[in-house]
């Protein structure tokens, strides 16, 4: 069984990118199909909270007067410049007319602002906590998105993922293959194709190998990389793929994908993640401390310094720790991420159900929890000879933790030493593109006819890790897929008026 279809646009993946690419290409009066490999539009956006953007309607209504220009330096200098300068400039510049129209066409948008940021070390930052534009009612949102975009002429062909693009001996890119679940092969002609599949976030294995650990948790919409995979045959470079690793959860620990105003995706109601964030001692698998706790207040930088010991690390509480959670003297839980949960609980009696589920250790002493965590013995008693100093002189001199979080030492056993895992939402980043999202081969010439954004998009970050700006990663994939649909748009006017059909 086979099908064909011709059309002017083919668009692989209906996440945010697919959508802002389909819709950019039919609006301007082109022919379009949209395929997805799930029974619904959405992708992995349908898990993001919501959309950076700069200068809107929402922050000018809240007295925030933001400049693009500021934005734009702001992101160079955390990517360090090894990100794509012009690209960076048109995503920030393109983001305001992009979230309008993600607003037309029926997604309801809250401007969450910098004071009511759930990242407590971005409250100082406009930029960075004050440009997070927060998706309303989503559940109902996106079928009245797909009907906008059916009203347009857009076709869209479910439960059927990309297999390969059409290439032609030239190398232009002719349309692309796909497969239904019924095992029909499907094959449609177009002169543009736009690839937004969503990076490979869903093939662990490949993950692991990327990101040098098998530690880490996969959460979100699986994308197993059928894209890339053709971006990368067709002649695309890939440049900069990487996890996009968000916070950390408690190891095993049953969540949800549910966002909701409170908490974002993997929350769990276990009483526990408030242990998990709030900034206690964290050690890593060999019992040695090694980072400023502080960074728990912020989603991307709690990811990054755990990420650095493999995206594993514990957190090493004692009986009096646990004594006072359950009384109710804990230190400010952050809400990056995740978010804790409120319920009250028998801390003691929670860790000790972690530990025989296999989550956590204990040990009478230091020694016997050495033993039982497989922590080498000396780093572990050294580190928290180190802390507990810290503690009671209000002062580390190792990483600079600050005195209103240097609470509790860790001195009353028994003592224990509970697991958490950096988790990440999928891929980011991809191959080389210019800043309309034309795909670029190693000679960086576009390669005609193809087009890539979101997760397939290389150059918004700097390759390992991505800026700690809320909304950035979901503003990036709908306004990538808007600029490569326009220019998917411009491209082919351009090629009818080398052919003289019109002027």
């Amino acid at each position: 069984m086979s099908k064909e279809y011709t059309v002017d646009v083919a668009v692989a993946g209906t996440g945010g990118t697919g959508l802002a690419a389909a819709d950019a290409a039919a609006s301007n009066g082109l022919s379009v199909i949209a395929i997805e490999k799930l029974d619904q539009i959405g992708g992995n956006t349908r898990i993001s909270s919501g959309f950076f953007a700069i200068d809107t309607k929402e922050q000018r209504e809240a007295g925030l007067h933001l400049s693009t220009q500021e934005a734009i330096r702001q992101l160079n200098e955390y990517n360090h410049y090894l990100n794509n300068g012009p690209l960076t400039k048109r995503i920030v510049e393109n983001a305001k007319p992009t979230l309008e129209e993600v607003e037309k066409l029926g997604m309801g948008i809250k401007l969450n602002p910098t004071a009511c940021t759930t990242q407590f070390a971005h409250r100082g930052n406009p930029y960075a906590g004050g440009s997070y534009h927060m998706y309303q009612d989503k559940e109902k949102a996106y079928p009245r998105i797909q009907k906008s975009l059916e009203n347009k002429g857009v076709k869209f062909l479910f439960n059927t993922t990309m297999q390969d693009l059409i290439q032609a001996e030239d190398g232009t890119i002719t349309g692309l293959t796909a497969k239904a679940e019924n095992s029909e092969d499907i094959t449609i002609h177009a002169k543009a194709v736009v690839v937004a599949t969503g990076g490979f976030g869903g093939d662990k294995k490949r993950v692991d190998r990327l990101m040098h650990t098998d530690r880490l948790r996969k959460l979100g919409v699986p994308s197993m990389g059928e894209g890339m995979n053709a971006l990368e045959k067709a002649g695309g470079v890939n440049i900069d793929s990487h996890a996009l690793i968000h916070a950390a959860q408690l190891a095993k620990s049953k969540v949800t994908q549910k966002t909701s105003k409170k908490h974002l995706a993997g929350f769990s109601d276990n009483p526990l993640t408030r242990v998990l964030l709030t900034p206690l001692m964290w050690v890593d698998t060999d019992g040695r401390r090694f980072t400023n706790e502080d960074t728990v207040y912020d989603t991307v930088l709690w990811a990054n310094a755990a990420y650095n010991v493999g995206g594993m690390y514990y957190i090493l509480v004692d009986k009096a720790t646990l004594e006072a959670f359950t009384n109710g003297q804990e230190m400010t839980v952050s809400k990056a991420g995740p978010g804790g949960s409120t319920k009250k609980g028998d801390f003691i009696s929670l860790a000790d159900k972690a530990v025989d589920d296999g989550i956590a250790f204990k040990g009478v002493d230091l020694e016997e929890l050495a033993k039982n965590a497989g922590f080498d013995k000396e780093n572990l008693l050294n580190s928290v000879k180190r802390y507990n100093k810290a503690v009671k002189f209000k002062n580390d001199i190792e990483f600079a933790k600050r005195g209103i979080n240097l609470k509790f030492s860790v001195e009353k056993g028994p003592f224990y030493a509970i697991k958490a895992q950096v988790a990440y939402l999928g891929t980011v980043g991809g191959v080389r593109v210019d800043d309309h999202l034309r795909v670029l081969d190693s000679s960086f010439k576009p390669i005609k006819g193809l087009y890539a954004g979101g997760a397939n998009a290389g150059g918004y970050y700097e390759g390992q890790s991505y800026p700690a700006y809320e909304g950035l990663a979901s503003g990036f994939a709908w306004t990538s897929g808007r600029l490569a649909g326009l220019a998917a748009v411009e491209d082919m006017r351009s090629e009818v008026n080398k052919d003289g059909s019109t002027k």
